[in-house]
């Protein structure tokens, strides 16, 4: 008997991990891709350092965090800038864009590529911080730091590859991106900076912690959700 059409169509977590993998492929063949976010986050705090004196030990581990989160915030957006170049230069994923691919695996995929060079630029940077900083190594190693620092990388995720997908063709993307990036971004960096900073100061587990970690867990939803959502609208269809 033949094949039935459904039976054809590919399971959608297959085409995610085939989409992730072949944009891992990618970043290995250019090792810049993936050394270029880094050295932007290390040159950022490296300026912070020379640029900012000896600090007082009270504000000293909110300062550390801030500049952490900014470097990672700007590396962030060359990884961004590049998430759809294959498209756009390499057409490494033209054959996969004219197969019946689910709009939302295409993101998904591209998301989870963002998650894996954004979760290497952050531990990096934060451990060029916290040796730059004179601090404890295994502050790094926190639980709780380390989840809602994940949090605020999956949100600035979500929200990057959302933006990126729809200014994919539009005139003038470098200019639109971070016209749209940097007003939307400031919650999830706010809360995250803020939880983690009062973590650092006091590691007990408070209702202004709370309230924190659940407005950062609350974008971190509907940025994910809007660009599953509105992957069917984006300019990679």
């Amino acid at each position: 008997m033949p094949e039935s059409t459904a039976s054809k169509e590919p399971r959608w977590l297959e085409t995610v991990r085939t989409l992730f993998l072949q944009s891992i492929r990618v970043d290995m063949s250019s090792p810049e891709r993936l050394i270029t976010p880094l050295f932007f986050a290390v040159v950022i705090l490296l300026l912070f350092s020379f640029a900012i004196p000896e600090l007082d030990t009270s504000i000293e581990s909110r300062v550390m965090v801030a500049q952490t989160q900014i470097a990672i915030f700007f590396a962030l957006q060359l990884t961004f800038a590049r998430a759809f170049e294959s498209e756009r230069h390499d057409r490494i994923f033209e054959h996969l864009k004219l197969s019946p691919i689910p709009a939302s695996a295409f993101i998904v995929g591209k998301m989870l590529h963002v998650l894996f060079i954004g979760a290497l630029t952050m531990l990096s940077t934060a451990f060029m911080s916290t040796i730059l900083q004179g601090q404890d190594i295994g502050l790094m190693f926190d639980p709780i730091k380390l989840a809602v620092a994940s949090l605020s990388l999956l949100g600035l995720t979500g929200l990057g590859v959302l933006l990126a997908a729809i200014t994919l063709k539009a005139d003038g993307q470098a200019i639109l991106f971070p016209l749209l990036y940097f007003p939307l971004a400031v919650p999830v960096l706010l809360s995250s900076t803020e939880a983690i900073a009062l973590w650092l100061e006091r590691p007990v587990w408070s209702e202004t912690m709370r309230g924190w970690i659940t407005i950062l867990a609350a974008f971190d939803a509907i940025y994910l959700t809007m660009a599953i959502l509105l992957a069917p609208e984006s300019d990679t269809n």
